[in-house]
């Protein structure tokens, strides 16, 4: 009887279960063909999901979020397993056992839900959070949940657990208006999702729950306690060990407002960049399946973030500057680059940083000028235009001194005898067109320049004259193979000679002038620093220059006061820069061409008659050897002596008759000597002691000329009338000798 019983009751439980099932199947069935059902669609994942592979210069996946749209799109491998291992700690633990669906929780749940008579607990998967975050609404009812379920299915069938859940981590809301954990930690703690810590990892972790509720500048206590429940599951799960857990549990919740405006960091380029040769969107970029290779030096990139995070140069109203900087090798190729606020990498004027490569390189490489040509730094009038020096004027001076201390008025000279469309020419081979005037010596290019323009100008000089376009890819592949890869257009701009001078005086303007902030004694920097404002305030200050390795740019710009300008904060953040870039290994020395010779230069014929003379000595200075000074200065061998006669114990000395040039004659005691005053170059006095008589000529007010001392002794009358000498080798007057 019994064993009838449940075979009865098997047959009905059975029978029950399956109609259930068939029940459940007909009711899904009926959901999934239904008008309100969402189906499955890998277009509203395009957001979020990434397969483009981009690397460094070493060949290793660069650390940087990719700019989709709203969203900063950051690599799973970017970030530290236990970032987004919290995720999975607390949202998720069986999330790489699973398909989708965690049945053990959908059945936790449903219990639960039937205990309190409500829909509470919906069990939802981390697949199941992403595609309610990209297909479906917030509405909760069962039909959206087995919507919900089913193409969660799907996913997991579509993209691997990785990509799952990189994209979950770039599509969570946090609060603020931040999605995406790129997003929230910049929003939240002031950097990247890279450097987030383990206490910071587990905070955000766990205020995606209630973001209002947990987030740590609006319930501090509800944010601790969370962030610890994180952290206690994370070690549960063995995600962290004992001494993270201690560490990470007894620090404290730091609350750092965003202050970084608007970024472009090197990723961003790397992608205006491929879409550009591609002819793709961002979009289309981002889902493909391209590998590209990168110049970029992580740790430079990483050097040049964190010194802009540290960089406190605000403007007159206390905000953050906009921040332009740009790292190269010198063929153009980018290592890193970093822009910050609106204005960051638009067409702006580069004040004095134009004038080595629109004026002075042009005009050595014309040969209209060598380094020593002199100068007139006066105020001058252009046909109107009168440009003016901040300290004032210098008189003559030289073309190297002029770069140096960055002098207006003989940049504009220079420019004038250059001429305008010269000028032009040259720019054009860089990439600068436009119609310019005389302003351009001061900076004011027509149209002016981004911060991509003006290395693409430096690194021409630092690339020996050739000039390259600027870049940040080297090659492109695909499934196929090879599909892109950047070819070098080389175009000689300057020739080496031309090109040489003018890094010397960059390197100049490094030792002794506007740049002399970035003076390192371990290598050589040329560099050359610009202003642009007035006596108000500055509106960009800047730094551009290049070792025999690097170009580089530090730009900022705002509403500056007068304190920020090309020789104070962008040579500050270029020297820290390179500090990072050289701790191994510097540089080498910039090596002359055998285009170029050094040679001195008279100093008085060069200030005083403005006559470039070669000379043994005097001031030094390189030309081009087809531009070098023709004329030596001729050297004068001066061979006069004074004449005397005596009469007793007078002395007369009589000075060499001259054409030019005036004598000074002198007598000496001891140590001081004495002037003595001459009729007509003659000089009569009395001899009382022993005397040393020398006279010096001068000519146009310098010394040229000393002669021998003339050496008298005065004889003692009072001796020699008491006592006759015992023979004749007493001194006389008259004895007397020439010595030097």
């Amino acid at each position: 009887m019994k064993k009838k019983f449940w075979k009865i009751f098997g047959i009905v439980s059975t029978c029950l279960l399956v109609a259930v099932i068939l029940s459940g199947v007909i009711y899904v069935g009926n959901i999934r063909n239904s008008d309100s059902y969402v189906s499955f669609d890998t277009g509203r994942l395009n957001e979020v999901y990434t397969s483009l592979t981009v690397l460094d210069d070493l060949g290793e996946p660069l650390a940087e979020p990719l700019y989709l749209n709203n969203y900063k799109q950051i690599p799973l491998d970017a970030l530290h397993d236990y970032t987004y291992m919290a995720f999975v700690a607390v949202e998720d633990k069986r999330f790489f056992d699973h398909g989708g669906i965690d049945y053990k929780r959908v059945a936790g749940a449903l219990v639960n839900n039937l205990k309190s008579g409500s829909y509470k607990e919906g069990a939802s998967t981390i697949s199941q959070q992403l595609i309610k975050n990209t297909h479906l609404d917030n509405n909760k009812n069962i039909k959206r949940k087995i919507n919900e379920m089913l193409l969660a299915k799907e996913l997991e069938n579509h993209y691997s657990k990785k990509e799952i859940l990189e994209m979950y981590v770039n599509t969570i809301y946090f609060g603020r208006n931040a999605y995406g954990i790129e997003t929230a930690a910049n929003t939240y703690f002031n950097k990247s999702a890279t450097d987030l810590t383990v206490s910071e990892s587990a905070v955000l972790a766990g205020m995606i729950k209630a973001p209002n509720n947990y987030a740590p500048d609006k319930n501090a206590e509800k944010c601790k306690s969370r962030r610890n429940l994180v952290l206690k599951l994370m070690l549960e799960q063995n995600i962290i060990d004992s001494n993270e857990y201690d560490n990470a549990i007894t620090s404290e919740i730091y609350y750092n407002p965003q202050t970084i405006r608007s970024e472009k960091t090197y990723v961003y380029h790397v992608m205006q960049e491929a879409c550009r040769i591609l002819n793709m969107t961002p979009m289309q970029l981002a889902k493909s399946d391209f590998v590209i290779e990168t110049y970029c030096n992580q740790k430079t990139q990483k050097s040049l973030y964190e010194l802009a995070n540290a960089d406190k140069t605000s403007t007159k109203q206390n905000s953050t500057t906009d921040l332009s900087c740009v790292v190269c090798n010198n063929k153009g190729g980018v290592e890193a680059c970093f822009l910050r606020g609106e204005n960051a990498g638009t067409k702006r004027q580069v004040g004095s940083a134009i004038k080595p490569i629109a004026v002075y390189a042009p005009a050595l490489n014309e040969r209209i000028i060598t380094q020593a040509s002199p100068v007139l730094d006066e105020e001058t009038d252009f046909n109107g235009y009168k440009p003016t020096n901040a300290g004032g004027y210098n008189g003559w001076t030289t073309i190297k001194y002029a770069v140096a201390k960055s002098l207006n008025v003989p940049a504009v000279k220079t420019l004038n005898a250059l001429t305008l469309p010269v000028a032009e020419k040259y720019l054009e081979k860089m990439g600068i067109t436009g119609e310019q005037n005389l302003s351009l010596a001061l900076g004011n290019a027509s149209g002016g320049m981004d911060v991509f323009t003006l290395a693409k100008c430096y690194a021409t000089l630092a690339n020996n004259g050739q000039c390259n376009d600027v870049g940040f890819i080297k090659n492109i592949y695909s499934e196929k193979g090879l599909i892109y890869s950047r070819e070098l257009n080389e175009q000689q701009v300057f020739q080496a000679s031309a090109n040489y001078l003018m890094t010397d005086m960059l390197v100049n303007t490094v030792n002794t002038g506007t740049a002399k902030q970035l003076k390192n004694s371990k290598y050589e920097v040329a560099a050359k620093t610009g202003t642009v404002g007035t006596s108000e305030g500055n509106t960009d200050a800047l730094v551009a220059g290049y070792t025999t390795t690097n170009t580089f740019v530090v730009w900022y710009s705002g509403d500056m006061s007068n304190d920020v300008n090309g020789s104070t904060a962008p040579c500050t953040f270029a020297k820290q820069l390179l500090a990072s870039m050289y701790v191994s290994k510097q540089p080498e020395k910039f090596t002359p061409p055998s285009t170029v010779v050094q040679l001195n230069v008279d100093k008085d014929t060069l200030y005083e008659q403005q006559l470039v003379l070669k000379s043994d000595t005097g001031e030094m200075f390189w030309f081009d050897y087809k531009n070098q000074p023709k004329q030596t200065l001729e050297k004068i061998n001066y061979n006069y002596a004074l004449e005397t006669e005596t009469n007793g114990n007078t002395v007369t000395i009589k000075l060499p008759q001259l054409d030019n040039g005036i004598w000074q004659l002198y007598s000496k005691h001891g140590e001081n000597p004495i002037k003595l005053d001459c009729a007509n170059n003659v000089y009569v006095g009395e001899i009382g002691e022993n005397t040393v008589f020398y006279a010096e000529l001068y000519k146009n007010g310098k010394l040229v000329y000393t002669t021998p001392q003339i050496k008298i002794y005065a004889t003692d009358q009072s001796d020699l009338q008491q006592e006759e000498p015992k023979n004749n080798n007493y001194p006389s007057i008259i004895d007397y000798w020439y010595f030097r």
